[in-house]
């Protein structure tokens, strides 16, 4: 009964479990091994492969040194004519900074030909004139052909639109298009932009 019982227990461990288990630990042992070897394969090739350009880089080099030892004799003139074109470049961006346009949007100007008020963006309802200006003291502008802009100027023509325009056409109707036939002229005059011609627009 003893032994029967004993060999009942040895039949219940679950060897075949374990033979399976120790079969999948070689096999992936013996993967472990193959990639590793592949690995190491890699790097050798990686660093061959970043070897090849240092070599390459260093006869780049000793070529390039021999040649300008050899072109450093015949070669003297063009060195010294670098110079001149490089000393011409600041000139031009000195003058750079200055034509830098702005936009300066203007409301009816006072009896005497000032515009008081200007402002960097149209203001409906109260921007006439558009005013551009390359200096900031010296500009031209225009009267703004948009309907709100035609609609404030024709508020009052003779307020509005007579001390900076030459006008043409019928100012009785009210007009759909303001065209500025010539560009009138204004100068800086402290905060504000004084005249200094009147510009010519037609109503239509």
């Amino acid at each position: 009964m003893f032994n029967f019982n004993n060999n009942k227990k040895e039949n219940d461990l679950p060897q075949p479990d374990l033979q399976e288990l120790f079969q999948r630990l070689e096999h992936l042992e013996r993967k472990c091994h193959r990639m590793e070897a592949r690995i190491a394969e890699l790097e050798a090739q990686m660093a061959e492969k970043q070897a090849i350009p240092e070599q390459e880089t260093t006869v780049e080099v000793e070529e390039n040194a021999v040649g300008i030892g050899e072109n450093a004799s015949p070669e003297p003139s063009p060195i010294t004519q670098h110079p001149s074109p490089i000393t011409h470049h600041p000139t031009p961006n000195i003058h750079h900074p200055s034509p830098t346009t702005q936009h300066l949007f203007l409301a009816a100007p006072t009896p005497d030909g000032v515009f008081l008020q200007a402002s960097e963006t149209e203001q409906i309802g109260k921007s006439i004139y558009q005013l551009t200006t390359s200096d900031g003291q010296n500009g031209t502008f225009i009267l703004l052909d948009t309907p709100d802009a035609i609609a404030t100027a024709m508020i009052s023509v003779s307020q509005f639109v007579k001390p900076a325009c030459k006008v043409s056409g019928n100012t009785a109707l009210q007009p759909r298009h303001i065209i500025t036939e010539e560009e009138g002229a204004a100068s800086r005059e402290g905060t504000g932009w004084k005249i200094t011609r009147k510009a010519v627009v037609h109503f239509e």
